[in-house]
């Protein structure tokens, strides 16, 4: 069993871990024969992304992750327990129960509330190999592989199925309306979404981005190609002026192994961390080639292109799951999204 105090530490650690578009999409209950529970929150998931809860089975993993790590450092060991029971009970995630032991002592967890997306450029380089072998290691913990792309002909072998699937945001209503639905404009501080100081758009630009929420005026914009521009600047310009990109892959779509494969992001990421590396995550092309996406009929042969442009990338028929840029910046990240209280996450029966 867990004493108030840890469990409560514990808990904060898990609400620290990263999702999409800082949504925080679970909830928690801990029973009385002392297992913490975490399920999907319906209420914050099930967009056009997540339609059927990947994104949020990805975070899901990385809550499972952030949990393991901090109890680790408690002095507990973890037992986890992935989808419990699927049939019955599809958003229940997974079941962690805990034991005491002689261990009190994880690394990892000292940086877990350090962690963020910063999407500020340049990164600066080079990253040593025994840096990207560290990272390496932390994602093959939970069996996922890394493919680093480090020099220029590499990162444009990838980049343009990046910037198709970015683009595609921009072009199709669903897509455009699921990402300005998390923009949020004139709240400097939100407990969740993303605040648009986070998103590193230059000031002048900003009331651009803005006009470009409005769905027709977006549409005569991209008559002129604002779609291609966008994604230019959100994918080839910082990945160009950042010395690593990263791509985590993982043996198979199901649900398992993409929550297992959020497990390894979140290893992954806090590792980075540890070794003082900036991190931008880019979902997009990862996403809507592991399962495809249900938008509108005439983007669909965009969506197969995608899909066959991830699996030629994408290492020994493994599925790619995230991409992320790397490097380092002198200074910490200025604006940085905030979470939402405690007592929130906390599941109603």
């Amino acid at each position: 069993m867990l004493n108030h105090s840890d469990l409560e530490t514990i808990i904060k650690a898990a609400i620290f871990a990263p999702s999409a578009d800082n949504s925080s999409p679970f909830t928690y209950e801990y029973h009385k024969n002392g297992v913490l529970s975490f399920y999907i929150d319906e209420t914050r998931s099930g967009k056009a992304t997540d339609e059927d809860y990947i994104l949020s089975d990805i975070s899901l993993g990385a809550v499972v992750e952030n949990t393991v790590i901090q109890a680790e450092q408690l002095g507990y060991t973890a037992q986890v327990n992935i989808l419990p029971s699927p049939e019955n009970a599809p958003r229940h995630v997974a079941d962690i129960s805990f034991k005491q032991s002689h261990s009190a002592t994880h690394n990892l967890a000292d940086v877990i509330a350090k962690r963020c997306t910063d999407r500020r450029f340049p990164f600066k380089g080079p990253v040593k190999d025994e840096v990207l072998t560290r990272l390496a290691q932390a994602a093959e913990y939970h069996d996922a592989k890394v493919t680093f792309f480090t020099d220029k002909s590499a990162k444009k072998s990838v980049l343009p199925v990046m910037r198709h699937a970015e683009s595609l945001r921009f072009e199709s209503k669903i897509l455009h309306q699921e990402l300005y639905s998390s923009v949020i404009f004139n709240d400097p501080k939100p407990q969740e979404g993303m605040p648009v100081s986070t998103l590193e758009i230059e000031p002048p630009a900003r009331p651009f981005f803005k006009m470009m929420s409005n769905w027709k005026t977006i549409s005569f914009f991209n008559k002129l190609g604002v779609s291609k521009i966008l994604g230019f600047r959100s994918v080839q310009v910082p990945i160009s002026f950042s010395p690593v990109l990263a791509l985590i892959s993982i043996a198979d779509n199901t649900r398992a192994s993409v929550i297992k494969g959020g497990q390894a992001l979140q290893r992954f990421w806090l590792q980075a961390a540890m070794e003082e590396l900036s991190v931008q995550p880019y979902a997009a092309a990862p996403i809507y080639s592991l399962r495809g996406l249900n938008i509108e009929p005439e983007f669909m042969p965009n969506i197969e292109q995608i899909k066959q442009d991830m699996k030629d990338i994408s290492p020994d028929g493994h599925h790619g799951l995230m991409f992320l840029r790397l490097g380092y910046t002198a200074k910490p990240v200025k604006h940085r999204t905030l979470r939402r209280t405690m007592t929130s996450y906390q599941r109603q029966t």
